[in-house]
């Protein structure tokens, strides 16, 4: 993407010394040289001199200042813009799709517009405009991570898991340029489109090429996932090292097995251990709702998710988020 180019602002500053006192010489037409004039008399016109030179200084100098602060807001300027290119934000007194689909249009090779757009339409109600635009950005480029997930998580919430493990063959084959973290995000939904259409083994080989929490991650919600009852409880309580992320899977296991309390206990721990996680103020969403039946406090663990994420794949926005008819299905994250 074209960034605005910086400003270097140069200050020009001016200072003029003020003059000092000299005395003044009168060369007479002959004979010899007159005599210094006296010093009182000239003072008078060294002040006047001296008071000049003294505001010249002071204009120039206030007209440097003046040069440098235009030359700074124009640099502040050109670095908004610069940022707003970047990264974009909603302008307040425009309809925000209206400029998604403007940007998207003046910049055809940026992809986060599309993107953007897509997150707009989603949080509209709108799935369908939703998985246009997330293609629109990766048609822009196809390694671009935010649309990538997106759409296979769209994918996998409607069951299109081929679909899926087709978009997402480049990254997993490393055709396609991305960070390591990156990678670790597209491999861990590969993983689990494998495991829903029931390929346990190529499921378990792409877990192996992840590492640390990543791998331990996707083992623990593949393990949820799959289990029921007792066998969701064993696979909660594996031993491993505390994350944000095996505390969530953890939770989902325990709510599998029926177990409320010590679910919100778990997705009250991977809150602790990562504040900007979204994904268990949700469960807890989930939890509050439809476990619990309190409909005002899953309404506040909803809106402290929304404030993170506008994925939203049970649905809960239209009941949690602005009102509406209660939604009956069951889901976790």
């Amino acid at each position: 993407m074209r960034r605005a180019p910086g400003m270097r602002t140069l200050a020009l500053l001016a200072a003029l010394a003020p003059l000092s006192g000299c005395s003044v010489v009168h060369l007479g037409r002959s004979g010899p040289a007159a005599s210094p004039a006296p010093a009182s008399s000239a003072a008078p016109d060294d002040k006047a001199a001296q008071k000049e030179a003294e505001r010249l200084a002071k204009e120039s100098e206030r007209e440097a200042k003046q040069r440098e602060r235009e030359a700074k807001q124009a640099e502040r300027e050109a670095k908004k813009t610069g940022e707003a290119a970047q990264h974009p934000s909603e302008p307040s007194d425009r309809d925000p799709m209206s400029e998604a689909r403007e940007r998207a249009a003046a910049q055809p090779d940026e992809p986060w517009w599309p993107y953007h757009l897509a997150e707009l339409q989603a949080k509209a109600g709108r799935p369908a405009d939703a998985e246009a635009s997330l293609r629109a950005s990766l048609a822009r480029d196809s390694g671009y991570v935010p649309a990538l997930t997106s759409l296979s998580r769209t994918l996998y919430e409607q069951g299109r898991h081929e679909e899926a493990l087709q978009l997402l063959a480049p990254a997993r084959q490393g055709r396609v340029t991305m960070s390591a973290k990156e990678r670790a995000a597209v491999l861990s939904g590969v993983a689990l489109h494998e495991a829903a259409l029931g390929h346990d083994a190529e499921a378990r080989a792409v877990v192996a090429e992840l590492s640390g929490d990543d791998a331990a991650a996707v083992e623990s919600y593949l393990a949820a996932r799959g289990a029921k009852g007792d066998a969701a409880k064993s696979a909660a309580a594996e031993p491993g090292r505390e994350t944000a992320a095996l505390e969530n899977n953890r939770g989902i296991a325990l709510l599998r097995a029926g177990d409320a309390n010590a679910a919100a206990k778990a997705f009250e721990r991977a809150i602790e251990l990562e504040p900007t996680r979204a994904a268990p103020y949700y469960n807890l969403a989930i939890l509050e709702r439809w476990y619990r039946l309190d409909r005002t406090a899953a309404t506040a663990r909803f809106k402290q998710y929304w404030s993170l994420s506008h994925a939203d794949p049970d649905s809960l926005y239209a009941e949690l988020g602005r009102g509406g008819p209660p939604v009956a299905e069951e889901g976790n994250k």
